[in-house]
């Protein structure tokens, strides 16, 4: 038989084997992202404001592509100096399914599919992964959609993709878990080897998606790695320790091109020394994985969706809490017991789950967001190390603790399996049984909201060409810009990343007309003399700026930017290129300096 052939066979059996699991995965995707799966077309989902930014930094790495430039360095941005985002590098493995997508189709639609294939691949990675651990289909499935369809993992996928893109996780605990077993089964030397190869390459996987994601993955693997080589002895093998080397070496050389730039950036040490934030948001209530919504009971989240006609609405969505359900916990208090009673070594995952819990709960515990008077999470004693400042929020652990707490879910349910018949009456509980286990750590309905695109920005592309100064200043509106950016295509004034490298705002600060914008109360009546003004305006006309966009509303998440009254006030009287009710278009050139300066400083000094 020839190696086509073989091959062939091979992947034919393996469908034959796991459709109906990927079939029932499909399924339940439409259910548990129900309405947004029948909107994808038309609709993002959630309201973060970082959707926005993901949208506009896809568009960014194509047109760095297309015109030949650094994908770590853009001129839309804080024009005119452009913005260096080296430290937020492309998600590389989005871009992939992304790119095709958005050329057939555009956004939202390509955004929406890249997020849904994400979801798709967790699942069916994490059901691979609970064959080789459970040797079961039924666990193997519900573990699988646990740890995809959790409230959690699901939100931060479809609303903030820069963390939540850990669909390739568990490919590569597959392979480092699979390479593992065969040093401890002591296989032919060359297997685990190849096999950790192949770990090496899918661990690189999550660096590329995110730095971030790279990190849940190496804490992840590492944790386990560590347990496991003391559970069976493993530090007495040779063959263990040349596995280790071979996947360490070559994740160096797979992460490298990845890596690189970030090492090599002037921005690093800046970055690296920025405290973890310790408030309420850093790390996650002690309650929110069990407090449960008076009006939901089975759905323990802090947000109320409700269905209203053929629209999501929402109060609050946030995607910093998660929520597991009491019928998770009956199952992984069940894994634990299947550890105790009849393999011990399952235990590893019991202990990985309790550590990145605590991990989740931050520098100080809360409850119901009051701190306590007493400090003994582990996340105190870890807060200045590097890689931890490099997550920045300690919540951001409980994506990896819904790893091991999906095995240990699938471990229950194996647990159970044993001395449960599966007959008409025993299939129905099973049944019941998931349904409710899913329910209860969804959050379900999916809010969604119509795509953005702005009336304005058909004005726009019928002006001359010029750099675009958008007011209300602000970090969360300046990621509405930035998608706004995606359809005129011109330069703005102010832009947002994760981490803005020292020095962004000089330009901002040092014009009297941005600085004004930014924070008027850092301005002395001194200041606003019209010479000042009018050397403000000649260098930004001199830069290319050209347009002064007033909003007076910014619909972005649960932070809504108005123009403030001074600003639209100090324009009141001057020509206007656009006025559709919410944004006004003023031409730079055309504006009365004197009488702007006049103005500005009869409101300012008010």
């Amino acid at each position: 038989m020839t190696k086509p052939n073989r091959i062939a066979r091979v992947q034919l059996a393996r469908w034959r084997r796991d459709r109906i699991a990927v079939l029932l995965y499909l399924l339940t995707f439409v259910v548990m992202s129900y309405p947004f799966v029948f909107r994808m077309h038309s609709h993002l989902p959630m309201d973060n404001v970082d959707t926005h930014q993901a949208l506009w930094q896809n568009w960014q790495v194509l047109e760095a592509l297309r015109q030949g430039r650094d994908v770590n360095y853009t001129p839309y941005l804080f024009h005119p100096e452009g913005l260096d985002y080296t430290l937020q590098p492309p998600r590389w493995t989005g871009l992939v399914f992304w790119t095709p997508l958005y050329l057939l189709f555009g956004d939202p639609f390509a955004f929406n599919m890249t997020a849904a294939i994400g979801i798709l691949l967790r699942a069916y990675g994490m059901y691979l992964f609970g064959l080789l651990v459970f040797k079961r289909r039924i666990p193997a499935w519900v573990c699988g959609a646990f740890y995809a369809f959790a409230g959690v993992n699901l939100t931060h996928a479809l609303q903030q993709p820069f963390t939540g893109a850990s669909e390739w996780i568990p490919w590569f605990m597959l392979a480092f878990v699979y390479g593992l077993m065969r040093v401890r089964a002591r296989a032919d030397a060359r297997a685990p080897r190849w096999t950790m190869l192949v770990g090496a390459l899918l661990f690189s996987l999550n660096v590329y998606a995110n730095l971030k994601i790279g990190i849940f993955a190496m804490l992840l693997g590492g944790g386990f790695a560590l347990l496991y080589m003391i559970v069976h002895r493993l530090w007495a093998l040779r063959s263990f320790w040349e596995s280790m080397i071979v996947f360490g070496l070559a994740s160096v050389v797979f992460c490298a091109p990845s890596l690189l730039p970030m090492i090599r950036s002037e921005d690093l040490f800046a970055a690296a020394s920025d405290p973890v934030v310790a408030d309420v948001w850093g790390g996650m209530d002690l309650l929110t994985y069990l407090k449960a919504d008076h009006d939901r009971p089975l759905n323990y989240m802090q947000s109320i969706a409700s269905l209203s006609g053929d629209q999501v609405e929402h109060t609050f969505v946030t995607w910093g809490l998660s929520h597991v359900g009491l019928v998770s916990i009956f199952f992984a208090f069940a894994g634990f017991v299947y550890a105790v009673r009849i393999e011990r070594p399952v235990l590893i995952w019991f202990i990985l789950a309790l550590v990145f819990w605590l991990l989740s709960l931050g520098v100080v515990i809360y409850i119901h967001k009051s701190p306590l008077d007493f400090y003994w999470t582990p996340y105190r004693f870890l807060e200045d190390n590097f890689i931890f400042r490099a997550l920045k929020w300690p919540f951001r652990m409980a994506l990896v603790f819904l790893f091991p707490y999906s095995v240990l879910i699938g471990y229950g349910l194996h647990y159970r399996l044993r001395s449960l018949e599966l007959g008409r009456s025993g299939k129905l509980f099973l049944i019941i049984s998931v349904i409710m286990l899913l329910y209860g750590a969804s959050i379900f309905p999916i809010p969604t909201r119509a795509a953005p695109r702005p009336a304005y920005i058909s004005k726009l592309a019928e002006l001359p060409q010029g750099a675009v100064i958008d007011v209300p200043f602000g970090r969360h509106v300046s990621k509405y810009y930035m998608s706004a950016q995606r359809f005129h295509g011109r330069p703005i004034a102010e832009g947002m990343i994760a981490r803005v490298p020292p020095g962004t705002y000089d330009y901002i600060n040092q014009n009297l007309l941005l600085a004004t914008f930014r924070d008027p109360g850092e301005l002395n009546y001194e200041d606003l003399a019209l010479d000042n003004w009018e050397a403000a305006f000649k260098q930004l006309l001199d830069d290319g700026f050209r347009y002064l966009a007033m909003h007076r509303e910014v619909p972005v998440s649960s932070f809504i930017g108005r123009a403030k009254g001074w600003a639209l006030e100090m324009f009141q009287l001057e020509a206007k290129l656009y006025d559709d009710g919410n944004v006004i278009i003023y031409d730079l050139a055309d504006v009365n300096v004197e009488n702007v300066s006049s103005r500005a400083r009869r409101l300012l000094a008010d």
